[in-house]
This record gives structure tokens, C-alpha cells and sequence, in this order.
């Protein structure tokens, strides 16, 4: 008797949580709560997340009913960038992410034909609004340009992502401090690590479809070199590349200063041979050609460090 009793309870239990499956009305939170089900086993934690997934269902809801074109695009993403937070706390950040995968396609092909216009909102990025830009100028179909928009909107939202963790790791107690918590800061750490790789991964796959090339930081030639080399040494630490990414923003810095020198060294001399050379101004060409070849033996050092530090790392 006591068996079956536990059997009616088990197969009740079983079928409220299928119930449970389809309770809310939007697919999104339906997907969602299907991935609670899963991983959320604490039944407190699970009532919880009930009630805050309702609140985001009715919100979703009227957002779809109420969306128009761009503005409501961005709507939805606020919505989801808050709800990915409250997700947070039950460790399923992801799962509004892996709902937007899963639906992207099934998305793309639901959109109009070729003569759907383009969305016109700007970037905030001045570097994913550049990319934006070289798109449209490229060899892309309607089709594939809404498809990259919709890439690039989701390296904007990875971007805010890690700049939120940036700030809540920033306000955990550090080493100084006589509230330093260890456990703290290195969960922090890891999400830090997590964000800023989602977010390098999904940049660098969206510059190259647009570009065929790796995306850089930099514009300079020898400065893109450094940095490639620094990106495929696996031996340096997320914050080593972020102080060489400083060091090569000085040297970048540096050789735009040279490059400027050198075209006002052209534009005296140019002047000086149009108005005739006077000792006064032979004087004057050869200390700014004496400065210029001091600058370039300053960058070449600079170069030589950066490179020798870059190939210590991997060879350690």
C-alpha cells in the first residue's frame, strides 16, 4: 500500500511539472522555465523564479504587442538584459542567450523579402558602427545585412554585459581592504573572464565575416602585428594582455606622433625650396630631421621590448 501511494505521488508530481512546462504564454519564458526544470532543484528557489518568470512573461507580452520597428528592438533587449541578471541567482544567465540562438535562424528566415529596409538605428560602439558602415558598402544581400545587424546588436549587448560585470567586480572588497573576500572576488573573476571572452569570440566572427579579417584594436601595421602575436600566445593572462593592450596604445600613439612629424618635416622643406634655403632654415630642417630619427630610434626600442616580451611569455 505504501508503494503505491508513493507511485500516485511520484506520477502527480510528474505530471504537474510537464504541466508546468507550457504554463507561461510567451516561447521565450516557456524555454526558459523548461531550462529552470532542469538545473534549479531547490523547490523555494524554483517557487521564486515562478513568480519572477510571470512577471517578465506579462512583460514580454505587452512588449510584442506594443513593438514598432527599432524602438521596440531595443525594448526587448533592456527586457532581456535585466532578466539575464534576475537569471543570474539561479545560474541560468545563459539560458536567454541560448533561447536567442536557437530561434535566430527560425527568425532570419521569417523576415521580409530583399526590399525590407534596413535598420537605422546607430551603433553606441563607435567600432561595431564602423563595422556597420563597411557592411552596407560591401557585397552583402538584404537578407545577410539584417542578419550581421542582428550580430552586431548582440556584441553591443555582450559589451554592456561585461561592462556590468567590470563594475560589479570593481565593487567587491580587494586585498587593502578589511572586508576582502577571496571566495567573492574570484567568482567575480570568473564571470569577468566568461563576459570578456563571449564578447572578443562574437567580435572577432562578425569582423570577419564583414572584413575576411581578424579583428584589431589598432590601425597601425606593426602595432596589429604585436598584437596578433599577443593573441595567439596562450601563456599570457587575460590581465597581462590587458596592460600590453595599454603599452600598445602608447606605441600606436607614438607612431601616429612620427607620422605626423614626418609629413610637418615635408611640408617645411617643400616651403623652404619654393621661398629658397637660408642658413637660418638648413639649421632649422636638420634639428627637426635630428628629432624625427630620435623619435623613430625611440619607437624601434619600443617595438623590440614589446616583441621580446610578447615572445618571453611564450616561451616561459
Amino acid at each position: 500500500m505504501l508503494r503505491l501511494l508513493s507511485l500516485v505521488l511520484l506520477l502527480l508530481a510528474i505530471g504537474q511539472v510537464v504541466n508546468k512546462k507550457a504554463q507561461y504564454r510567451t516561447e521565450r519564458i516557456n524555454f526558459i522555465y523548461e531550462k529552470a526544470l532542469q538545473h534549479v532543484t531547490d523547490r523555494q528557489n524554483l517557487a521564486r523564479l515562478e513568480k519572477e518568470l510571470s512577471g517578465y512573461d506579462a512583460i514580454y507580452l505587452a512588449s510584442k504587442s506594443n513593438r514598432q520597428g527599432t524602438q521596440g528592438t531595443k525594448d526587448i533587449e533592456k527586457i532581456d538584459d535585466k532578466l539575464a541578471k534576475i537569471l543570474e541567482k539561479y545560474g541560468l544567465e545563459k539560458a536567454v542567450m541560448a533561447f536567442k540562438e536557437k530561434y535566430k535562424h527560425k527568425n532570419l528566415l521569417q523576415q521580409t523579402d530583399d526590399n525590407e529596409p534596413l535598420p537605422s538605428g546607430k551603433f553606441t560602439d563607435e567600432n561595431l558602427q564602423k563595422l556597420w558602415s563597411q557592411a552596407q558598402n560591401g557585397k552583402f544581400s538584404q537578407k545577410e545585412l539584417h542578419s550581421l545587424h542582428g550580430e552586431l546588436k548582440e556584441v553591443e549587448r555582450k559589451m554592456r554585459v561585461y561592462e556590468d560585470q567590470l563594475e560589479d567586480f570593481k565593487k567587491v572588497p580587494h586585498e587593502n581592504s578589511i572586508h576582502h573576500d577571496i571566495e567573492a572576488i574570484g567568482d567575480k573573476t570568473k564571470k569577468l573572464k566568461v563576459a570578456n571572452k563571449e564578447l572578443n569570440d562574437h567580435l572577432d566572427e562578425v569582423h570577419r565575416k564583414v572584413t575576411s579579417e581578424e579583428y584589431s584594436p589598432f590601425s597601425e601595421p606593426r602595432v596589429k602585428r604585436l598584437w596578433k602575436l599577443a593573441q595567439e600566445n596562450e601563456k599570457l593572462s587575460q590581465h597581462e594582455l590587458n596592460v600590453l593592450k595599454d603599452e600598445l596604445s602608447h606605441f600606436e600613439s607614438q607612431l601616429k606622433k612620427i607620422e605626423f612629424h614626418k609629413e610637418e618635416v615635408s611640408r617645411l622643406q617643400e616651403d623652404a625650396e619654393e621661398r629658397g634655403k637660408g642658413k637660418a632654415q638648413v639649421y632649422e630642417n636638420l634639428e627637426l630631421s635630428i628629432k624625427h630619427e630620435k623619435l623613430n630610434r625611440k619607437a624601434r626600442k619600443l617595438e623590440k621590448y614589446l616583441e621580446e616580451k610578447i615572445i618571453i611569455h611564450r616561451e616561459l
